[in-house]
């Protein structure tokens, strides 16, 4: 997380780390964005949003969830979300429906931008439950939008890091990979692969912050139930990076949008794709990259990588960056992000998926935190997780 917003005392949790909120955004070289089809490598017709129909389709989203009360069932996480059968029909509809039903449509496109990097891995984002988007485009972020402050570290989010991990000490193991466990009603016990060589770890209770996804779960000896639990959800994959490439332009965002002249308010993507190409400014070699894809098994950043490199072809052999001249990209940093757009169809939903997620709270002495469960940023999970962790301690 780069920006930060109030919620709740959650900010409580970098200053005490006696870290400086700075407003506004990290500061970053000045950049003009130049829409472009990625697929084609040509300069798209695409202008922009209208900023006036989006704000007010945006405070039309935003009332729809106020006036309903649905931020009190969705943030920070879903405790109060009534059993299946009874979860309010607005929330499982297709997420363009919704914006639909409350003359939200022109907001789509800000809502793709803010979250189609995760939601819209899992492919036609439009038809994408509402809840689940809801889950990284939640109340209290809508509200940034609508001028709520939001904050940035000041010398950057390293320094939170290392802060949090100077506090732990030696409980910190990193770089390092859980190889088998055993857990049941009285603890867990864990084996870690570290880069100093196997490690057991004990303990009474276990807190999983990762993805839920069949992938990653595998070596947390899973038992039937929850092994059925777990197949039911669909989620893509997607990545960020830091590249390098001479061809690509200085201080400008190239910004993907789809092979039409006629897009308007929504450049809404087909999987796979990479959502932009951003340079860090006039005086970096440095660009940002962006992308999504699924099946996630598949989609890894091996092919990212690869749909990166066509797609800057594409954009040099149509003249729209200069020649490559036989270099290829460098990546400077790849980050995995995993699971995107994790979630159920809305059969599912009703049946009670989430309750039964719930459910699973201090079941074998694990618990679950993280975007599966909750909204997706930082100052509202670090709320959802102040609630999780005081349940925790009541069942010790």
């Amino acid at each position: 997380m780069q920006v930060y917003f109030p919620y709740l005392n959650a900010l409580g949790f970098i200053t005490r780390f006696n870290l400086t909120l700075v407003p506004g955004l990290a500061p970053r070289g000045n950049t003009t964005t130049r829409y472009v089809d990625f697929s084609t490598g040509l300069p798209s017709a695409y202008t922009g949003p209208n900023s006036s129909l989006q704000q007010a389709a945006t405070l039309n989203f935003y009332n729809a969830l106020i006036s309903n009360n649905y931020t009190s069932l969705i943030e920070p996480g879903f405790w109060n979300l009534p059993p299946g059968p009874e979860i309010p029909e607005d929330l499982l509809l297709p997420i363009g429906a919704f914006a639909q039903k409350y003359n939200a449509t022109a907001a789509l496109s800000r809502i793709w931008s803010a979250v189609g990097g995760g939601v819209g891995s899992r492919g036609n984002f439009t038809s994408q439950l509402t809840l689940t988007v809801l889950q990284s485009f939640s109340p209290a972020w809508i509200k940034v939008y609508l001028g709520s402050p939001i904050y940035h570290i000041q010398d950057g989010n390293q320094r939170l890091y290392n802060a949090i991990a100077a506090m732990l000490g030696n409980d910190v193991l990193l770089t390092s990979t859980v190889t088998a466990s055993s857990r049941n009603a009285t603890g867990v016990e864990l084996l870690v692969s570290t880069p100093s060589g196997m490690k057991l770890i004990i303990a009474k209770k276990l807190l999983l912050a990762i993805p839920p996804t069949r992938e990653t779960l595998i070596p947390f000896d899973l038992n039937a139930n929850e092994t059925q639990h777990f197949s039911r959800p669909q989620y893509g994959r997607y990545h960020t990076a830091l590249i390098s490439h001479p061809s690509l332009p200085r201080g400008v965002e190239l910004t993907n949008v789809p092979p039409s002249s006629n897009v308007t308010e929504e450049p809404v993507l087909e999987t796979p794709y990479i959502l932009s190409l951003s340079s860090y400014g006039n005086d970096s070699s440095l660009s940002g990259l962006g992308t999504s894809g699924n099946p996630y098994a598949s989609y890894t950043p091996g092919a990212g990588a690869a749909l990166a490199e066509r797609n800057l072809q594409a954009m040099a052999d149509a003249g729209t960056v200069h020649d490559l001249g036989g270099k290829s990209m460098e990546i400077v940093e790849w980050s995995d992000h995993q699971a995107g757009g994790y979630g159920v169809s809305a059969q599912e939903m009703r049946g009670g998926w989430m309750e039964r997620m719930y459910s699973l709270q201090g079941v074998r002495s694990t618990w679950f935190t993280g975007n599966a469960i909750a909204v997706d940023f930082s100052t509202v999970l670090w709320g959802f997780n102040d609630d999780l962790l005081e349940r925790m301690f009541k069942a010790w």
